[in-house]
């Protein structure tokens, strides 16, 4: 049944796009808004979600292949709460976006973009908007299954990782809050006054080639090449050959003189020497001859490993207790630069030289194998048999699924973690295999996105045991109580913790601002908080009604 949008105090929401999030978004928001009703875009019928979405409650079908502004309108965006745009397109999200802006100034836009840093600066062009990535969304609850560490979360702002630890792991002076648990609700207290958590922030140091380690990896490879051992052994034939030749009476400035012209070619014939100096002359100059090949083989090779030992990083075989990553698109590429931000050592798998995060692994110094994960060999080469766990993020479902079976047959106490487009298949599917750990990216996002949508100024969430904390940017309006007065008084509660502070809309963000700086009008709050800190925090930061 499909219904049209009730009175005007009922919630109304417009998604637009064409996967599986959308019936996930749609359903979260018909579940937390019992009389809201939801308007879904969709550029045809030919989904395998969309049967799934026909049989919700309270949401309405429209089909256009444009998101034009009388498509727009059509959804009812004029009066609708918020927007989501959830399709993968950049670019056509953000166009949509100003569409929608045009006819409902006071609307709330949640955008799906990859880009987050594109994301991060068209904020400001709203009155209410919030960017958001499917990948950044999913990649803690891949981290979380692949390290073993269910409870913590993980959550990628700017420059920053801000994570959930148990407090002795958390890095000294990187400590937001102490987490504890009183009356069933989260209280974030001081990190003085400790905690059974911690919330922290990480940033991401550079990755700078070690000089000395990278020669001595390429003598290494050297040391172990063939061709290396063979121009060995044809060096000490000469060299046997120089001493022989003293043995019969050469001097040895001759011998040496006499082998050298004939290692390299230039031997002159020469009647009236003995027959054991022309025997040796002619093995030399043989041996020569075979030699040339073999160098010059050698070091092309040499000079290769060389430039791939400086521009892929480090080499895999001195990996233990690493992490696989398999398939560097978006969601490979946010799990890959997570685990690097929290230290984990990453060793990356794609069939293709330009996948999107080949270059983001060679400024992490994560060394990349060009394979398919469905090859053993491809297996061997990024030691999945020294790993920790294997996760398998590739665009297609039977790749993932092949190369799961595989890695547990490889290793039976190796950690898989496998991602499937299709919800259906993957609850099935972690029945079956039992000990793999499988995740949809768009279920593990639809919560998130939900959450914007609902939630004002909720830019992310972090999950701590079964409790949600957001994350929010609050603004300082002209006449709030916080305008002129220091940070510490918006950081008073145990409900509500800074982060940082941007003192002016594009501005680069001041983390764990000093508690003594003065709150200005234009001033906005990057904060971590509970819902009922997010509501005394935006009252007091709204100027005063005339």
């Amino acid at each position: 049944m499909h219904v049209h949008e009730g009175d005007g105090t009922a919630p109304s929401f417009v998604v637009c796009g064409d996967n599986p999030l959308v019936h996930q978004l749609a359903l979260e928001l018909v579940t937390r808004f019992p009389d809201g009703s939801v308007t879904v875009v969709l550029p045809n019928l030919d989904g395998t979600y969309v049967p799934q979405l026909q049989r919700l409650e309270r949401v309405r079908i429209q089909c256009s292949t444009r998101l034009d502004e009388e498509t727009l309108r059509a959804a009812g965006v004029a009066h609708a709460r918020a927007l989501a745009l959830v399709d993968q397109a950049d670019v056509e999200n953000f166009h949509a976006a100003l569409r929608a802006y045009e006819l409902n100034g006071q609307i709330r836009l949640v955008i799906r973009m990859f880009n987050t840093g594109l994301g991060f600066r068209i904020r400001s062009l709203f009155a209410d908007c919030v960017v958001l990535s499917i990948s950044e969304i999913a990649a803690p609850s891949f981290i979380a299954a692949a390290l073993g560490e269910e409870a913590l979360d993980y959550l990628r702002i700017g420059e920053r990782t801000l994570y959930v630890s148990s407090t002795p792991e958390a890095p000294s002076g990187k400590v937001v809050c102490a987490l504890t648990e009183q009356a069933g609700e989260i209280r974030l207290l001081p990190p003085e006054q400790g905690g059974e958590r911690a919330l922290a922030v990480m940033d991401r140091a550079p990755y700078r080639p070690d000089r000395a380690g990278r020669w001595f990896r390429v003598l290494r490879n050297l040391a172990r090449n063939n061709l290396v051992r063979l121009m060995l052994l044809l060096l000490t034939c000469i060299t046997i050959g120089c001493g022989l030749m003293i043995a019969i009476g050469n001097g040895w400035s001759d011998a040496v003189y006499e082998t050298l012209l004939d290692a390299a070619g230039a031997a002159q014939p020469e009647h009236a020497r003995s027959p054991a100096f022309k025997v040796l002359q002619v093995g030399v100059v043989f041996i020569g001859l075979a030699l040339t090949p073999v160098v010059t083989a050698m070091v092309v090779g040499g000079v290769l490993r060389a430039q791939l030992s400086e521009t892929a990083g480090p080499d895999p075989a001195d990996f233990t207790d690493h992490v696989v990553v398999a398939g560097l698109g978006n969601v490979g590429s946010r799990v890959m630069e997570q685990l690097c931000d929290l230290g984990v050592p990453v060793v990356g798998l794609d069939n293709d030289e330009n996948a999107r995060g080949i270059t983001l692994a060679r400024s992490l110094g994560v060394p990349v194998v060009i394979g398919q994960a469905t090859w053993e060999d491809s297996l061997q080469a990024v030691g999945v048999s020294r790993a920790r766990a294997l996760l398998l993020l590739t665009s297609s479902d039977a790749v993932n699924l092949e190369a799961a079976l595989l890695g547990q047959y490889y290793r039976e106490d190796l950690r898989v973690v496998l991602r499937l487009f299709d919800d259906d298949l993957a609850e099935r599917v972690q029945r079956t295999l039992g000990k793999a750990v499988v995740r949809s990216v768009f279920q593990l996002a639809a919560e998130g996105f939900a959450m914007a949508v609902s939630e004002r100024r909720v830019i992310a969430t972090l999950s701590v045991d079964r409790e949600t904390l957001l994350v929010a940017e609050v603004p300082v309006e002209a006449g709030s109580v916080l305008a002129g007065r220091q940070i510490r008084a918006a950081d008073m509660s145990d409900h509500i913790r800074i982060l940082a502070l941007q003192r002016t809309v594009g501005a680069e963000l001041e983390w764990q601002p000093d508690p003594e700086t003065l709150l200005a009008e234009g001033n906005q709050l990057v904060v971590v908080t509970t819902r009922a800190g997010l509501n005394e925090l935006l009252s007091r930061s709204e100027g005063r009604a005339a």
